[in-house]
């Protein structure tokens, strides 16, 4: 009987690691039309938006001058109910200030609890509601085209 005992627990642990290098990982698919992918554009300002495994990555980018650059990033998911984008509550909003000494950029983190909601108009306008301070009021931003990853990797 104590020999028993220590089998099936052997058994058991192996039939549960098994059933679990199985599984399939838990990535979903973008929603189907995908009307939100890709960059947008408001004067200096851009969106930035992309599909990863389980939501969507949303970088605004907006340059005060061509020295200083503030950026927002959120993690959102799709509300289906109402056709939008709803962050996270842990948008990062952090101010860069480039400078001919050195390649990489100062910053300073702002915040790290920015909540954001993307939404498109009548007219396909991109619109970004910052329930933080208010910072897309105003915007509408278009379509300007698809997100390549291959020109991020160039750049860097």
């Amino acid at each position: 009987m104590k020999k028993i005992i220590p089998v099936l627990m052997a058994l058991v642990l192996a039939i549960a690691c098994t059933a679990a290098l199985a599984e399939e990982p838990a990535v979903q698919p973008a929603p189907d039309p995908d009307n939100y992918s890709g960059i947008w554009q408001c004067d200096r300002a851009s969106i930035e938006i992309v599909w990863e495994e389980e939501g969507y990555r949303v970088l605004v980018r907006w340059g005060s001058s061509a020295w200083e650059e503030t950026e927002w990033e959120y993690s959102c998911y799709y509300h289906e109910d109402d056709n939008t984008l709803v962050s996270m509550p842990f948008g990062m909003r952090t101010d860069l200030v480039y400078s001919e000494e050195s390649e990489l950029p100062a910053y300073t983190i702002v915040y790290e609890d920015g909540q954001a909601t993307f939404s498109l108009d009548e007219e396909g306008h991109l619109i970004w509601t910052d329930e933080k301070e208010n910072a897309g009021e105003g915007m509408l931003f278009e379509y300007i085209g698809e997100y390549v990853m291959e020109d991020v990797e160039a750049e860097g």
